[in-house]
């Protein structure tokens, strides 16, 4: 039996037919992917949560005669762009990489933060004339809030 050779009625008669059966498949398949979903959501959170509550903090301290060519700042982005790569379970809020430089008592300090997974490579000089401390005490680290309008944060 050919396409053309059936009536409409037969076709729409069958097509309701299918669609009664497969309705509570649909539904379950439908809130199944709704359940994972809430449950991936939940899980990335919590990543994320745990990532940002575990990380490390180096300090880079130059010389006097420190001046940095066109190309050492050039690897020294690209090598903290690995750190999200090393950082690899790690969801893209929680690698994240922060640069923090504060003055105190005259002398300008540089304080590179990120995730715990990628330690090695926060430690590793990205310039030839810096050395690159790592800080074991991280109670100091602290998260950044910025206010809204009006000073809410």
């Amino acid at each position: 039996m050919s396409l053309p050779d059936l009536p409409v009625d037969e076709l729409l008669a069958q097509l309701q037919a299918f669609l009664s059966a497969s309705v509570p498949c649909l539904i379950a398949l439908g809130v199944l992917g709704a359940a994972f979903w809430v449950w991936w959501t939940i899980r990335r959170a919590a990543l994320v949560r745990e990532a940002l509550a575990d990380r490390v903090q180096v300090e880079a301290i130059p010389t006097a005669t420190f001046d940095p060519a066109e190309g050492e700042v050039g690897r020294w982005a690209r090598q903290l762009g690995r750190v999200h790569y090393a950082a690899d379970s790690v969801p893209a809020r929680g690698s994240a990489v922060r640069l923090r430089y504060t003055a105190l008592d005259g002398k300008m300090r540089c304080f590179i933060e990120g995730p715990a997974a990628a330690a090695a490579i926060l430690a590793m000089p990205g310039f030839a004339e810096v050395e690159v401390r790592t800080h074991h005490g991280q109670s100091e680290i602290c998260p950044v809030r910025f206010t809204g309008p009006g000073g809410t944060p």
